[in-house]
This record gives structure tokens, sequence and C-alpha cells, in this order.
């Protein structure tokens, strides 16, 4: 057999042309099935259990089942048959597409190699179809016994191939092509270790290793016949593979090196757009801050420029309020002294505002801010104008008070509560010394809080006692 040397060295020697050629062993030649049988004769000589005992597997339980180890011939016609005689057709038209739909998983490289073996091979040609029980419940394995036509040989190499078949979830049969030759060889794509430990059990049978033996020494007969046969596959073939090999590596390299060109570019291209829609935003952004403060300023002119309502100032704590009533929300307490200014007048109310927030207050409780006047020039003409000033301020002072006490008592017609009702404040008030408004305030009493009625008054004010503090209230304000 020195004259398989040369091919037995260039498969197995995984440096020459990597894993990827050694999956030609199971196509075309035996020389590596050859030597399994050398070692399985030995191992049987030595009392090796592998080549003595049946394929033995283990079901779900842990408990061993012996399956059957003879193999059965397959008739002719029959589905297993037919899906074969499809494979083999497709293979050798090298129609991946159509081969899918009768195997898989197929992978990108197994692709190309198929392709490269369409454009050598004229046709297969199914001698026999022997089968066993597969690892799984429906599962079988299967060994064809072929005939492969190379274009522009005479003689046809005879070959033998693995297939582990199924059932699909329709009931068909269908090739897993987990476990072909060719991914078992280069392991692309992961396998069920109890399924490959059996195929490796299901190799080492005796009718296996048989079978093996027949197809391998046609080989030699036909390359001792044949120089050109011998000459193509021993050198011819073997160096086509080689070439398929490097093209393919060059090829997937060069797929790869434009897939990351590709990732890099779309990655430049999107860095790009989000920089380009970041500075987008950003210029929209200044843009509407520049309008922002420029209608800011503008208004702020606007207003500025506004003629300023007169100003006011409270004679006594009271409440900056919501809306004109004594039961409206409290926006604020003013201390006595503060400067509001008014917006306008509702009844008794003023309209003010202050420190931005707008609201109501009594008018009973602000004082109008008078604006300074220039002063004279003469000293005496200034202190006339005050003597004089001050005695009219007093005598409108008085006749004012007059006037407002007598307003008071006239406006005063409605009954307040009476004398010993306890009453709960629906808001916060002053309760002052004596019944005026800008009488000395001796408690501030809050939303809540009781007050006991002690007697009303006809001016409008109650004289009540709270928290233990007798004083005047707005009559008004005890509803």
């Amino acid at each position: 057999m020195k004259y398989l040397d040369p091919i037995k060295k260039f498969f197995k020697n995984k440096k020459h042309i990597e894993a990827i050629v050694l999956a030609v062993i199971f196509i075309i030649v035996i020389a590596v099935s050859a030597s399994r049988v050398r070692k399985l004769r030995q191992g049987a000589a030595s009392g090796d259990a592998s080549a003595k005992n049946a394929f033995i597997l283990t079901d779900a339980s842990g408990n061993s089942t012996q399956k059957s180890t003879v193999y059965k011939k397959e008739k002719r016609n029959s589905n297993l048959h037919d899906l074969l005689t499809e494979y083999y057709k497709y293979y050798a038209d090298g129609n991946t597409s159509k081969i899918e739909s009768v195997a898989s998983p197929v992978s990108d490289m197994e692709k190309s190699y198929i392709k490269f073996m369409g454009s050598l091979i004229d046709s297969y040609d199914i001698k026999e179809i022997y089968t066993k029980d597969g690892a799984e419940k429906g599962a079988r394995f299967v060994s064809v016994y072929e005939q492969i036509h190379f274009k522009g040989l005479k003689s046809a190499a005879p070959g033998l191939d693995f297939f582990y078949v199924e059932k699909d979830k329709s009931g068909g049969l269908h090739i897993n092509n987990l476990y072909s030759s060719f991914n078992q060889t280069n392991k692309e794509n992961d396998m069920d270790p109890k399924v490959v430990s059996a195929i490796a059990s299901f190799e080492e049978q005796k009718d296996v290793v048989s079978l093996q033996t027949k197809v391998q020494k046609e080989y030699n007969e036909i390359s001792l016949s044949d120089k050109k046969f011998e000459s193509f596959m021993s050198k011819t073939f073997p160096a086509k593979v080689k070439a398929w090999q490097l093209k393919y590596r060059k090829e997937a390299e060069k797929a790869e090196a434009a897939a990351r060109k590709k990732a890099a570019e779309k990655a430049k291209k999107k860095a790009a757009e989000d920089k380009k829609k970041a500075e987008e935003a950003k210029k929209k952004a200044e843009e509407a801050k520049k309008k922002s403060d420029s209608d800011k300023k503008s208004k702020d002119t606007s207003e500025s420029t506004k003629p300023k309502g007169d100003q006011y100032k409270t004679t006594t704590e009271t409440n900056l309020r919501k809306s004109d009533s004594v039961k409206s929300d409290i926006i604020k307490t003013l201390k006595k002294g503060t400067t509001v200014t008014k917006k306008g007048t509702k009844g008794k109310w003023l309209k003010v505002s202050y420190k931005g927030k707008t609201g109501y207050i009594r008018k009973e409780y602000v004082k109008k801010v008078k604006s300074a006047k220039k002063s004279d020039s003469s000293s005496s003409d200034k202190s006339k104008k005050k003597s004089s000033s001050e005695k009219k301020s007093s005598s409108d002072k008085k006749k004012s008070s007059e006037k407002k006490k007598s307003s008071d008592k006239k406006k005063s017609k409605a009954k307040g509560p009476k004398a010993g009702k306890t009453i709960m404040l629906m808001d916060t008030y002053n309760i002052r010394k004596s019944p005026s408004s800008s009488a000395k305030r001796i408690h501030l009493a809050y939303k809540g809080e009781k007050v006991t009625v002690i007697s009303n008054q006809s001016d409008g004010w109650t004289k009540v006692a709270c928290s233990g503090k007798i004083g005047y209230i707005k009559t008004e304000y005890l509803k």
C-alpha cells in the first residue's frame, strides 16, 4: 500500500492545509478507516472491550439498553434511498440551497466546499445503503457505499459516507448535518457528546469495519490498474483541495476585513450624525436662550418704563389675600409699615403688589405715601408751611376720625353673635386692645382657634375672649 502513503500523509498533516481537508477521507478514500481497522484488530487481539462489545446506550433512567449491531440493507425506492439520492444529486450540482432542504445545518465553509466538489464531480452512484438504530428514538446511523464519477476519469472512485438521519416534526426524514463527516472533522457547530460517542462506537463495530475494508480493497485495486486515476487521487485532487482551502481562507479574510470596514464606516457615520445632531441641538438651545434673554430684557425694559402705581404703607400688621374676601387664602402677612404698590380698587379692598406678588388688602389698614415736594428756598416759608400743615393735618385727622366713627355707626346695622357664644375662626385675625384698626394688637388668632363673645358694639367691633386675653375683633369675621 505504498502508493497510498502520499494521500494518507496529506490528509493526516493538519499543518499542510488544516483540518478542513480531512473531511475528504470520508468522501473519497478510506485510508484512515483502514488504520482504524488495524487498530481495532490489535484491540481485539489484546482483549479490547470496545472491539468486542455490542453498541450500548444508556436510557433516561440510567439503565443500559442494548441496540442491534447488525446492518440492515436499505431497499431501493425507500424514503431513505430517495432522500439520499436527492442529496447526492444536489451535491454533484453544487446546489447548496437545495441541499439545505434535505440536510441542515450547512455552514458557509461547507457550502464553499460543496460548490468546489461540484466543479470536479459529474455524478454519484449509490451502490448500497446500510442502517442501524441511532442514538435517539427514530434516528438511524446510515452508511452509504457509493461510486464517485470525477470529470475526466474513466474509473469511478469507491467511497463510504456516514449520515445521521432523524425524523422531522411532520414525520419525514431529514439529515442532521451536525454529524456530517465535514462538521465532525472541522467542528464548526457544537454536537451532542452522547451522539458523538455513539457514532464512534458505531464505526468500530465489526460489520462497519468490514464494509470499510471492502471499499478500501476496491479502491486499492482501481489505483493499481488505472494509473491516471491513481495520479489524480494522490496528486491532482489533493492539490486542488489545498488550492480551494487557500482561496477560501483568503476570501473569508477579505470578507471579514470588508465587514470590519463596513462596521467601522457605519460607526463613523453614526458618530458624525450624532455629533451633527448634538451641534444642532446646542445651536437651537443657544438660539432659544438668546431669544428668551431678549424677550426678558424687552419685558423688563417695558415694565421699567411703565409709570408706577401709588405707594401705600400698612398702618398695622395685616394679611395680603388672594381675593377681596376675608375668607380667601392668605398670600402673606405683612408687618406694619410695609410698602405696597396700588394696582386697583374693589369695594373696600385695594389690589396691590408686593415683591412680585399681587393680592388684596383692606383699605382701612393702609395709608397712601405722599410723594416728596420740592423744598422752598426760604427756611421761614418752610417753617410757616410746616406749622400750617400740622394744624391742618390735626384738624383733618379729627374731622376724619369723627366722620369715620359716624360712618361705622351707620354701617353697623346688623346684629353680631350673642354674648357667651363660642365661635371657631375661619382664618387668621388680629385681636386688638381697643375697637380700632390702628389699636395695638394683643393677640394673633389663627384659623381654627376659638373665641368667646363677651359683647357686641354698634361700631362693627365685638369684644371677645381668646387664649386668656380679652380684646376686640371685627364683627364681620365672626361668621
